[in-house]
C-alpha cells in the first residue's frame, strides 16, 4: 500500500513539473569534513589529507561515487609546485598538475566515479574536472580514468593527498572541503 501511494505521489510531481524526478534507496551523504585538515608543510612526500572508507561489499553496480574536496595553499615559496590526487583503494580518479602556485591560491576538485561491475573483480569508470591556481581565474581541466579495476568486496579508503615539489617550511596547504556522497539506482526490494 505504502509503495503504490509513493508511486502515485511520483507520478503526480512528475506530471506537475513535467521532469522525472530520481529516488535513491540507500545512497546518500556519507562523510562531509567538519574541519580544514592539518596543513602539510615542509614535506615532499605524498601526504593524506583526508579520509574516508567506505566498508566492504558497499558498492554496487551503477552506484555513482561523487567526491568534492576544495583547500587553498597558504604559503608558498618561489617556484615550488603543489600536486593533489584523489584516490580510491589505491586508485587515482583525478589529479590536478604540479602547479606553481603562490600564496592564497585554491583548489576545487568534484568527480565522479561509476561503478560498472561490484566483487573482487569490480570495474569503475570516473570523470570529473580540477582546478588549481588564482581565484577566479584558475583554468577548470576535465580529467578521466578509463575502465579501472576495484575489488568492492574489500573497504576502500578515499583519499585526498597532497604533494609538494620541494620541503621548505614556506611551502604549507590545507585541504578545507572533502565531501563523498553515494548516489545509487532506485530498484525495488
Amino acid at each position: 500500500m505504502i509503495r503504490s501511494k509513493l508511486a502515485a505521489m511520483l507520478a503526480l510531481a512528475v506530471s506537475l513539473v513535467g521532469v522525472a524526478a530520481v529516488a535513491q534507496k540507500g545512497g546518500g551523504l556519507r562523510y562531509s569534513s567538519i574541519a580544514a585538515s592539518s596543513a602539510l608543510t615542509n614535506s615532499t612526500t605524498e601526504t593524506t589529507l583526508d579520509t574516508f572508507t567506505l566498508a566492504a561489499d558497499e558498492l554496487k553496480a551503477g552506484d555513482v561515487v561523487h567526491i568534492k574536496a576544495g583547500g587553498i595553499a597558504t604559503a608558498t615559496n618561489s617556484t615550488d609546485t603543489l600536486q593533489l590526487k584523489v584516490k580510491i583503494g589505491g586508485t587515482v580518479v583525478i589529479a590536478t598538475a604540479a602547479v606553481d602556485v603562490a600564496d592564497n591560491d585554491i583548489w576545487t576538485i568534484d568527480t565522479d566515479v561509476v561503478v560498472r561491475t561490484d566483487g573482487p573483480s569490480g570495474t569503475f569508470y570516473a570523470n570529473g574536472v580540477q582546478q588549481l591556481g588564482v581565484e577566479g581565474t584558475a583554468t577548470m581541466r576535465q580529467d578521466h580514468v578509463v575502465s579501472s579495476a576495484i575489488d568492492t568486496t574489500a573497504a576502500l579508503a578515499v583519499i585526498i593527498t597532497g604533494t609538494w615539489s620541494v620541503a621548505s617550511a614556506s611551502n604549507s596547504c590545507r585541504n578545507d572541503m572533502f565531501i563523498v556522497e553515494i548516489k545509487r539506482p532506485y530498484t525495488q526490494d
